[in-house]
């Protein structure tokens, strides 16, 4: 007999191990739900900043079909960077995950 049976601690054999992460359907979906407000939050942020830059860039003057060609390359250069960066801090996350600091 050891002095932590005699102090109240457990032995070996009586350690319980405890799951930190409990399944808990309830809160997957919520993260879920969470998840998808994220995205719908980011797509609008993408929409609005394109507005705001490419329109304020391109159309000084009244439309006119010479804006065109402004608008598409600002919203195909915007686009292009927005996926860049997104792709560059979802492996950021994937890799920060795997590596356990999140």
């Amino acid at each position: 007999m050891g002095l932590s049976s005699i102090f109240g601690g457990a032995t070996p054999s009586q350690q319980q191990t405890v799951d930190t992460k409990p399944v808990n359907p309830v809160t997957d979906k919520l993260k879920g739900q969470i998840v998808q407000e994220l995205a719908v939050a980011n797509a609008t942020e993408l929409v609005n900043k394109v507005t705001d830059n490419c329109f304020e860039k391109c159309l000084m003057s009244p439309y006119s079909e010479a804006n065109e060609q402004c608008v598409d390359q600002c919203l195909a250069k915007y686009m292009r960077s927005w996926n860049v960066v997104s792709r560059a801090y979802i492996a950021r996350i994937q890799q920060a995950s795997t590596s356990g600091e999140i």
